[in-house]
């Protein structure tokens, strides 16, 4: 793979030629002195960098990370020995810093730091591995990793029920959810509650009977996210209500209800013990415009829907039929 120079090894040669002018021009043979130490160096510099077989790098990225999260990218690095110096991995994007390849007795890896302070998906490389010498005066390219994509998720954060609207507070837990109503009889298995024992069909039958019971109406909550930007008095306020938005409808599932939650642009998720990450990837992408009323949240129950809004102007969502309006 072909050898180039850094910048900074560019910096050198320009110096260089104009040491060999000065040397002439001004006949000071010491410059020519210095003018021959510099190629030398660049000498040695080549030798350290030329040498050693191509390098195999495997990103290993979640898929999904919070906001203003601390993580990286692990790259697993296959190299050999002849690479155990000088070994560094360079985005192709513009502006990102190089990350040294560190070895382990575990293995050869290099993290790259994930930016997380903006939601939304993000692209990350693809990357170069690159072989420098000590000076950084030369370079050379002995491996290249693809690129991945990820999504930057709002932040989650523990919310305190006391601080909660009673809607979130009035259930003690998904065995206390709903209406629960006969529904059939079957055989007795370990760990049946012996109160739900039909007596009656028992002794006809010789063996215990229960009653089976389902929950024909399982309490849920609409969470309204307001994502027009006259609600908002900065970009900052709307980011940290989509976070808080986020982390209510987690709570509100693990009390055990039903969440649905909406945004003022059309956007509708829900979140459930198996559809946990819908919410998060939804809210995810929305973004601040300006909106118009929209007749499917003026039709919302008032008992089981809250508003989440910033601090800004009011307007058409402060007519949307709700409990409360929760406000950043």
């Amino acid at each position: 793979m072909s050898l180039r120079l850094t910048a900074r090894g560019l910096g050198v040669i320009v110096a260089t030629i104009a040491l060999v002018v000065l040397a002439f021009v001004l006949g000071l043979p010491e410059l020519l002195g210095l003018a021959a130490a510099a190629l030398v160096l660049f000498a040695v510099a080549a030798f350290l960098v030329l040498g050693g077989r191509a390098v195999a790098v495997t990103p290993v990225a979640p898929p999904r990370v919070e906001r203003l999260s601390e993580v990286s990218v692990r790259m697993r690095v296959e190299a050999g020995r002849a690479h155990r110096r000088g070994l560094r991995l360079r985005s192709t994007q513009e502006g990102i810093p190089a990350v040294p390849v560190v070895w382990e007795p575990t293995g050869i890896r290099a993290d790259v730091p994930i930016p997380t302070e903006r939601r939304g998906p993000l692209t990350m490389g693809p990357w170069v591995v690159e072989r420098v010498d000590p000076w950084g005066l030369l370079r050379r390219t002995v491996g290249r990793a693809e690129g991945v994509a990820l999504l930057v998720t709002p932040r989650v954060r523990s919310v305190s029920m006391a601080a909660l609207p009673s809607i979130l507070t009035d259930y003690g837990g998904a065995a206390e959810l709903g209406n629960q109503t006969f529904a059939t009889l079957r055989e007795y298995v370990i760990g049946d509650e012996l109160r739900h024992v039909h007596w009656r069909s028992s002794a006809k039958v010789g063996t215990l009977m229960m009653r089976q019971y389902v929950d024909i109406s399982r309490p849920s909550i609409v969470l309204v996210l307001v994502a027009d930007r006259r609600a908002y008095v900065s970009p900052d306020e709307f980011e940290s209500t989509v976070d808080f938005t986020a982390s209510l409808a987690s709570a509100a599932a693990s009390s055990g209800l039903d969440v649905d939650v909406m945004t003022t642009t059309g956007e509708r998720a829900s979140h459930g013990n198996t559809r946990a990450t819908a919410v998060l990837d939804m809210l995810s992408l929305v973004e601040l415009v300006t909106t118009g009323p929209d007749a499917r949240l003026m039709r919302l129950s008032r008992s089981s829907t809250l508003v989440v809004a910033g601090n800004g102007e009011t307007g058409w969502w402060d007519r949307i039929p709700a409990l409360t309006v929760v406000r950043r």
